[in-house]
């Protein structure tokens, strides 16, 4: 039987708007691990003695919100390193504000290191890399809906432990993978291609909502999940879709099935 492909996006980490007056109150945020990679995830938290009207982090201006793990007494998050991030030493910076107004602020550092990523030189039809502007037009416009979509993550924490693969198979084309198409330098490839056979159910990878499904261009039938706190998953190359946008959804529920 002839093998498919769904891919499914790594999470990623978009800008929240909060930007409020701090004092000099300290805090000593830490970032865990320390050094990390390109296109790699890190922990950050802090740890306050009471409870604050909000906690967020920053990284190479983004803001990320950061939530109260009451067991363990600290304000957390998972932070994301972009895979084009340029190596070197930074600051991730930790703001909150209790209450009453008073502020806290910190900083603990963090050290990317590069990776090598491999490259794959492509050949398709012209049609699929110079778009007539009409198709042009389209792909434009879809991708105005997802950055919209991505200013709108919920700051609630809405995922839990570990994520699943969402469907069986081998990786056919990794993380990071740089592509050369017509000659052309594309945008790396920012998930992973898993091969599966076609028709085989594609399973949430972590609870949330989906805040989207539609037919895109360039990743056809497609869900995508928020799990809270800037963390997305998404779905591509559905052969049918099977979850509704606005369904809050389980880890391991499935949200479709694998297309080509």
């Amino acid at each position: 039987m002839k093998k498919q492909q769904v891919l499914c996006l790594a999470p990623l980490f978009f800008l929240l708007t909060a930007t409020p007056s701090l004092g000099e109150n300290a805090l000593r945020p830490e970032v865990l691990p320390k050094v990390v990679k390109q296109g790699e995830v890190c922990l950050m938290r802090a740890a306050v003695p009471i409870n604050l009207k909000f906690m967020e982090g920053e990284f190479q201006g983004r803001k990320i919100p950061m939530i109260l793990n009451s067991r363990a007494r600290f304000y957390e998050a998972l932070l994301g390193v972009d895979l084009d991030a340029k190596p070197g030493k930074y600051q991730v910076k930790v703001r909150g504000q209790d209450k009453g107004g008073k502020g806290f602020l910190g900083a603990s550092p963090l050290e990317v290191k590069k990776v090598s990523f491999k490259t794959q030189t492509l050949s398709l039809p012209s049609s699929m890399v110079d778009l007539d502007p009409k198709t042009l037009e389209r792909v434009n416009g879809e991708t105005k809906r997802l950055e919209a979509l991505f200013q709108k993550t919920r700051k609630e924490k809405l995922w839990n432990g570990r994520f699943l693969q969402p469907a069986p198979g081998e990786i056919s084309t990794p993380f990071g993978l740089r592509r050369v198409i017509n000659r052309q330098n594309k945008n790396p490839h920012s998930g992973v291609d898993l091969r599966a056979e076609e028709g085989t159910p594609v399973l949430a990878s972590n609870a949330g909502f989906v805040v989207m499904v539609d037919d895109l261009f360039f990743s056809g039938k497609s869900v995508f999940p928020d799990h809270g706190q800037g963390i997305y998953s998404m779905y591509f190359h559905l052969s049918e879709i099977l979850a509704r946008e606005g369904e809050k959804i389980s880890k391991g529920d499935v949200l479709g099935q694998v297309g080509s």
